[in-house]
């Protein structure tokens, strides 16, 4: 499935098209925050209808992205689980890091929606 931004490969991770950068990664780092659209677009080299888009789209289609969120918490929390060899350097991450980060994701995706049901942006439309 591709639409002129966003495009949703086989591993169905969607994603801006024709790069790789996720359009979770993209929620995560814009809602909750005080970084503009324009600012993270200038700062990735991203047409500002590129961010847009993708928040949009992660707006439009909140169950799947908390379903993303929930894989990647769960990601984390097996490589904090994980029993490394000896001398190979695990993340240093805990349960307490996979929590703050499940609730910072949450809350970043529950800001997108809530500003794209306030303000909206219709210029891309629905599929």
């Amino acid at each position: 499935m591709v639409n002129a931004h966003v495009e949703v490969p086989e591993d169905g991770e969607p994603r801006i098209a024709g790069r790789r950068i996720s359009v979770l990664s993209v929620a995560l780092q814009i809602g909750g925050t005080d970084v503009t659209i324009e600012e993270y677009a200038d700062e990735r080299d991203l047409e500002v209808a590129d961010v847009t888009a993708a928040l949009a789209w992660a707006a439009n289609r909140e169950e799947w992205m908390a379903s993303l969120i929930e894989e990647r918490a769960l990601g984390m929390q097996e490589m904090a689980d994980r029993d490394y060899p000896e001398g190979v350097a695990g993340p240093e991450l805990d349960t307490e890091d996979v929590a703050d980060f499940h609730r910072r994701a949450q809350r970043a995706l529950a800001d997108i929606v809530e500003d794209w049901r306030r303000y909206g942006d219709t210029r891309f439309g629905e599929e």
